[in-house]
């Protein structure tokens, strides 16, 4: 028989003008049955203060945070973390936009809507596995005066805004992290509070921002404040990569291969989905002067047009001659070779990624997706096209390029 000790912790309440909700910090469970013996679990009602069954009583958090979180129902939950290892902690949908999250997001959720941006950072917004990285290690150079030679890495340069929430919560917090943490907010808990949370706020200024969360998730007066560099790149080669990354990540574990893993992608069913409702988000705003909607693919074929775009738009002011070794510094080669902007073998020693997966940088190429799709997955891709043909048909993804950067 396996033991189940509980230790309650007091609530925490989020107050507003209108309402309160609590969030209970005890977040993990014990289960007891001979099948799960052992196994963490969240407690999604406790974390989402659900109401009682039958209730009519609706799950919405905070008025600070507008939207409600509901979790899987259990047969869902149940399939998923039959294949997403990973995934047994719990997930939950933002109910108003269909976004799935690790069941983590909702203790932070009303802390990245009311994240408070600052006029000159600059937020690079992506779906997962659509240049991010790149992206992330081109806006922070050019940021930094042209900084070729900086030892840190790129996840402190520019902290990933949510990555609490993606954390297993059976890990610890990177112990050099929370070291300064802990020595700055003295008493409190890294774990609790938010220790990427705290990398994002307190860098100093001007910070360039990483996140995957869309813009519904995030203040409506993020353009308005700050400017965000939303990258896109096309759904076949972003879910081929997003596949590769869902084997090697810890925090997802699949244990599929790629038509699989295609299926849950276009039923909605993987994290930081739907892929199409994210880049719509994006799309909607590329008229913003705030915003730069850039392509994947455009800067796979002529980098240096899009970083001519990048300098007018950042303000940087930049030579030619200074956006070549901006190009050359960031090529996929260069990355990858640097322990800065490829953090695998780190990631590998402290178990948050699966040994034989490949690399967190691995090919960055496009049309990589034709080794991958049969007929059968193509039909599957235009029905799924059909399904959200609204934004589908009207973004001019590029699925071949004539030229590589």
């Amino acid at each position: 028989m396996c033991r189940n000790p509980r230790k309650r912790r007091k609530p925490m309440t989020l107050v507003s003008s209108n309402q309160k909700t609590t969030f209970t910090h005890s977040v993990v469970k014990r289960v007891r049955s001979s099948a799960c013996c052992g196994r963490l679990l969240l407690d999604l009602h406790a974390i989402l203060a659900l109401p009682a069954p039958g209730s009519d009583q609706p799950s919405a958090m905070s008025r600070t945070f507008p939207l409600s979180l509901e979790p899987l129902d259990a047969a869902t939950q149940a399939e998923i973390e039959k294949r997403f290892l990973g995934c047994r902690f719990g997930l939950v949908r933002v109910k108003e936009t269909g976004f799935l999250m690790p069941a983590p997001y909702a203790k932070y959720a009303e802390k990245y809507y009311n994240f408070k941006f600052l006029e000159d950072d600059v937020v690079v917004m992506t779906h997962p596995k659509c240049g991010t990285t790149w992206m992330q290690e081109i806006v922070w150079t050019m940021r930094s005066g042209l900084d070729f030679d900086t030892p840190l890495e790129l996840g402190v340069r520019s902290p990933f805004l949510e990555f609490d929430s993606l954390e297993n919560p059976e890990l610890e917090p990177l112990a050099e992290w929370a070291e300064e943490f802990r020595a700055r907010n003295p008493g409190k808990d890294p774990k609790e509070e938010g220790l990427y949370l705290f990398l994002a706020d307190s860098s100093k200024s001007p910070r360039t921002i990483k996140t995957h969360l869309p813009f519904s998730l995030l203040n409506p007066s993020l353009p308005d404040t700050s400017k965000v560099v939303y990258v896109a790149r096309n759904p076949k080669d972003a879910s081929v990569s997003y596949f590769h990354h869902q084997r090697l990540v810890m925090v997802s574990e699949f244990l599929g291969e790629f038509p699989e893993f295609f299926d849950y992608f276009t039923k909605d069913l993987v994290t930081q989905g739907p892929f199409w409702k994210h880049v719509e988000e994006g799309w909607e705003k590329r008229d913003h002067p705030n915003v730069l909607f850039i392509f994947y693919e455009d800067m796979k074929e002529d980098i240096m047009r899009e970083m001519r775009r990048l300098n007018a738009f950042l303000g940087t002011g930049y030579t030619d001659d200074q956006l070549l070794k901006v190009a050359e510094h960031t090529k996929f080669s260069n990355m990858k070779s640097r322990s800065t902007t490829n953090p695998t073998e780190a990631a590998l020693k402290v178990g948050r990624f699966k040994a034989g997966e490949g690399e967190f940088v691995r090919k960055g190429v496009t049309g990589d997706w034709t080794a991958y799709f049969t007929p059968e997955l193509e039909e599957k891709f235009e029905n799924w096209v059909e399904k959200w043909k609204g934004v589908a048909k009207e973004i001019p993804f590029k699925y071949k390029i004539n030229k590589k950067a």
